[in-house]
């Protein structure tokens, strides 16, 4: 964001009071010092500025919402929430008035500071906890824990800010009403946000305990545990990824701390604490049996891993590209991807399909674009190996001697993704068959097929499967316009073959919007049709891994063109 961003607005008056200096930025606002017409004492005002992404009815919806929710914040009474003084618009632009705080936010304090003793981590996680819960019982999700809304106040006190983008929940006490949110219109910081808030799903209270956590995190280490390019990236990883264990980087985070810190993490919201009261009383426990609990003890800490080189689509001399999941949004590499699981199907019969995909003949040549007849492609993979990428040296991408091409993903925090040429595909029957060689069979390692790609892969639908839990699928809508993905849909997958070794097929039917699809013959769920956005309606086909040293061989990948 540019550091002029709400200049224009200092020496102006904004709901009584005289902006005089900016003092710092949020994702869609900015906070400005200033001076209450009828009183001496300085206050922060925060403006929420426009995005450049937003149409004006997205603004003007964003706008009620947030005063609705503001009024039914200032309402909120306690001692460790900032209170709200005043509310309103100031020529179209919301606005709230706040006390002024000069200590700063915690974030700021561990920038210069470094990261907090477990004593002074355990005084301010008890404040912040007893302020949710208080916050909860009132009907509030904060929805934006962080460290840059835990703001210093004297003699070891903090208080929770921004509380003008709660989520209500039904039968809150409060002014407002429950208001409803899409994955587009997704508040939060991505390095904060819980899964369910990263998956567009409904969220309780249990959503700000996984925020809380994650800022004890930072407290304690003195960064997040995810790293990640873009917030897309960031708030997959969130949905997938296991945090790396504190007692790692710090000598005085016993196996206790972790086990803490690892529940109020866990993916599930009736797997963490039910009140952030419970996580703050645990940690207090834990920390209660450690020695020197006023001293940091850091340990040395690894370097961060780098993205596996360069991507060239038809070079045999470069590496292709494993990305972060997805890829950064980079002005001068127009490529952007995101990556997870998911499912989607529509209604056909898996006899049906099976006659189709057996019956065909594998002798046809690829589909070509603009071809109105239907046809099969043989093998596409062994049939055309100089299609797909290939990375002689660090071994990501190859084919085996039995002309199965297998995909290595080598890092926990990157996703491997190979498109096959520049081939387009518009109402297709696609057919492939997968074999896990080599993962953790956790929730990371995910696995499929990548449909209706735009050629910088900017935009795409994926659906992946993972022999987590016997068997798991997730679909897809990945558009760079989006400020998050969307989860078309997801599940169990019964007829999954989770023995090492075996193989899966996953059978997909793209007609118009609407996607089916098929796991060894079953179908999956029901037909899904994408409503959220104008769907792609062509594009390039792939495959894609994730997870950390997961390795997946594809093979017989076969597509018949439908009418």
């Amino acid at each position: 964001m540019s550091t002029t961003r709400g200049q224009h607005l200092i020496g102006k008056e904004v709901g009584d009071c005289l902006l005089e200096q900016l003092i710092g930025y949020g994702g869609s606002s900015a906070v400005f010092l200033a001076q209450p017409r009828d009183s001496e004492q300085k206050v922060a005002v925060k403006v929420f500025l426009p995005r450049s992404t937003m149409d004006s009815q997205a603004q003007k919806s964003f706008y009620r919402r947030f005063l609705r929710e503001a009024q039914a914040a200032s309402e909120l009474d306690h001692p460790h929430i900032l209170s709200i003084y005043a509310y309103g618009e100031h020529q179209g632009l919301p606005y709230i008035v706040m006390p002024y705080m000069p200590g700063g936010t915690l974030a700021e304090y561990v920038k210069l500071n470094g990261p907090l003793s477990l004593r002074v981590a355990q005084s301010y996680l008890q404040q912040i906890a007893d302020a949710l819960d208080y916050a909860h019982k009132c009907g509030c999700v904060h929805c934006d824990v962080k460290p840059a809304n835990i703001l210093l106040g004297q003699g070891g006190q903090v208080v929770l800010s921004d509380f003008g983008i709660v989520r209500l929940l039904q039968g809150t006490s409060l002014t407002a009403k429950q208001s409803t949110q899409t994955p587009e219109m997704l508040m939060g910081t991505p390095d904060y946000i819980s899964p369910e808030q990263a998956l567009g799903e409904p969220l309780d209270g249990r959503s700000d305990i996984y925020s809380l956590a994650i800022t004890l995190y930072y407290l304690l280490a003195g960064n997040p545990p995810f790293n990640a390019d873009s917030s897309i990236a960031m708030a997959l990883m969130h949905v997938h990824e296991k945090p790396p264990l504190l007692g790692l980087q710090r000598a005085d985070v016993t196996p206790q701390i972790d086990e803490v810190i690892d529940k109020a993490l866990a993916k599930w919201p009736e797997e963490r604490y039910q009140s952030a009261g419970a996580f703050s009383a645990a940690f207090s426990e834990a920390v209660s049996h450690v020695d020197n609990i006023d001293q940091v003890a850091l340990i040395n800490r690894a370097p961060n891993r780098r993205l596996m080189g360069k991507a060239h689509r038809n070079g045999a001399s470069f590496e292709p590209e494993v990305r972060v999941k997805p890829m950064s949004r980079r002005p001068t590499l127009l490529r952007n991807i995101l990556l997870i699981l998911t499912l989607c199907v529509l209604l056909m019969a898996s006899i049906a399909t099976f006659f189709v995909l057996h019956s065909v003949n594998n002798a046809h040549p690829p589909i070509t674009p603009g071809a109105s007849n239907g046809a099969l492609a043989g093998d596409i993979l062994a049939g055309d190996e100089s299609d797909w990428p290939s990375s002689p040296i660090s071994r990501t991408f190859f084919f085996s001697s039995d002309g199965r091409y297998h995909i290595v993903n080598k890092s926990a925090n990157a996703v491997a993704l190979a498109l096959y040429g520049t081939n387009q595909f518009a109402n297709y029957l696609l057919s492939v068959t997968t074999s896990e060689i080599a993962g953790n069979k956790d929730n990371g390692d995910y696995y499929g097929v990548v449909l209706r790609s735009d050629q910088e892969e900017s935009h795409y639908y994926l659906f992946e499967i993972s022999a987590y839990d016997g068997g798991q699928y997730g679909f897809w809508l990945i558009d760079a316009s989006l400020s998050l993905p969307v989860l078309l849909a997801y599940g169990p997958i019964p007829s999954f073959k989770a023995a090492a070794g075996q193989n899966n097929v996953i059978t997909v039917q793209a007609n118009g919007n609407t996607f089916t699809f098929f796991v060894n013959g079953t179908q999956i769920g029901k037909s899904i049709p994408d409503k959220k956005t104008p769907a792609f309606t062509s594009g390039e086909v792939g495959l894609s891994v994730e997870g950390d040293n997961t390795e997946i061989a594809f093979s017989k990948m076969q597509i018949t063109k439908l009418p």
